[in-house]
C-alpha cells in the first residue's frame, strides 16, 4: 500500500497529542516530520509536548520523525496583542520528559521538504496557521507540492473562544487570510460545527482503556483531562483533520467561499462562508458534522493495534 506523506503543523496540547499519535501510527499514512506552533501555549511548550508524544510511541527522531520549532506570535499584528500561551491550560503534556531534540525551524523545513517532495503532501495544520502562512511568504510555489490542505480551524454556527470565531483562525487572521488565498488546490476546513457534533465522554475513555497498548492508554488519559476541562463530553478537535484523511467519510462537507474577518473588532476572526461557491476567491470544503461512532472507532482500531 501506498502511504500518503503527511506534515501536521500544531500548538500541541491534549487534542493535537491524540491527532500526532493518529498521524504516526495509521499505516495508511508517512508521518514526515510536526511543526510546532504558538496558539494553546508557548512554542517552547508545543515543541516539547510535540516530542513528548512521538517519544513515548517510538516514533521521535530515532525513528526519523523531527519536530521543528516554528513561530511564537502571528504573522502580523492582531487588532489587539494576545499572548503566547493560555493560563487556563497545564503547559506540560502528562507524558514522560522527551528523549528526543528539536529538529531545525519549522518554516525552514517546510519549504525545503516541499520543494523536494516527489508526490503530493497532506498539510495537516490544527494551531494557528502561522507556519504555513510564513512558508507560502517564503515561496508561493509550495502550494503545487500539497496534495491536500486539511485545516482545523473555523466555525459556521458553533461559538468558539468568542460567538463568532474559533480559537486557531481568531489567535492568527491574517496568517489564516494568506492560507485560504494563496492558491492550494484541494482545501478542507474542519469547523467547530464538526468536531463538536462528535464529542468523547469517560465511555470512550473507558474504551481505550481498555485496548491496553501505549498509545490508547496515552490517548485515554488526554481524552479524560479534556473532558474534566469540559466538565463532561468534551470534542476532540485536532484528530477529527488527521481522521479526514483516511476517512473522509466521516464528515458531512460544503462547499463554500470563505473569507476571514481582520477589520472588525467584535468580529474578529470570524469565517463567513457563502454557499455560492465563487471560483476567483477559491471554493473549499467545509466540514460541519462528523459521524462520532466511525470517529471513536478510527481512533480505537488505529491507538490499539500493538506497535511495532
Amino acid at each position: 500500500m501506498t502511504r500518503t506523506p503527511v506534515i501536521l503543523d500544531c500548538d500541541t496540547g491534549t487534542d493535537d497529542a491524540v491527532a500526532i499519535l493518529l498521524a504516526a501510527l495509521h499505516p495508511a499514512l508517512d508521518l514526515l516530520g510536526v511543526c510546532a506552533v504558538w496558539g494553546n501555549h508557548d512554542v517552547r511548550h508545543t515543541t516539547e509536548n510535540s516530542l513528548r508524544v512521538l517519544d513515548v510511541i517510538g516514533r521521535g527522531a530515532a525513528a526519523g520523525t523531527g519536530v521543528h520549532p516554528g513561530r511564537n506570535g502571528p504573522v502580523r499584528p492582531r487588532l489587539s496583542p494576545l499572548p503566547s500561551g493560555r493560563d487556563d491550560l497545564e503547559p506540560t503534556l502528562p507524558l514522560p520528559a522527551p528523549t528526543s531534540e528539536p529538529a531545525g525551524d519549522a518554516v525552514e523545513w517546510l519549504v525545503e521538504t516541499l520543494r523536494a517532495a516527489t508526490q503530493p503532501v497532506a498539510l495537516v495544520p490544527t494551531g494557528p496557521l502561522t507556519n504555513v502562512a510564513a512558508a507560502v511568504a517564503a515561496d508561493p510555489r509550495v502550494t503545487a507540492a500539497v496534495g491536500r490542505l486539511v485545516v482545523l480551524g473555523g466555525t459556521h454556527r458553533q461559538a468558539g473562544v468568542t460567538p463568532y470565531a474559533e480559537r486557531n483562525v481568531w489567535c492568527d487572521p491574517e496568517a489564516a487570510h494568506d492560507v485560504l488565498t494563496a492558491g492550494f488546490r484541494d482545501v478542507l476546513l474542519v469547523t467547530m460545527d464538526a468536531t463538536f457534533s462528535a464529542p468523547f465522554t469517560e465511555v470512550e475513555v473507558a474504551r481505550l482503556r481498555a485496548l491496553g497498548t501505549t498509545a490508547a492508554s496515552a490517548a485515554a488519559d488526554l481524552v479524560e483531562q479534556r473532558i474534566g476541562y469540559y466538565g463532561g463530553a468534551a470534542p476532540l478537535h485536532d484528530p477529527l483533520a488527521v481522521a479526514a484523511l483516511v476517512a473522509p467519510e466521516l464528515l458531512t462537507v460544503l462547499r463554500a467561499s470563505v473569507e476571514v474577518e481582520r477589520a472588525d473588532a467584535t468580529t474578529y476572526g470570524a469565517t463567513r462562508f457563502r454557499a455560492e461557491a465563487d471560483e476567483r476567491q477559491g471554493a473549499v470544503a467545509v466540514a460541519v458534522a462528523a459521524d462520532r461512532d466511525r470517529y471513536v472507532d478510527l481512533l480505537c482500531d488505529v491507538l490499539g493495534r500493538p506497535l511495532d
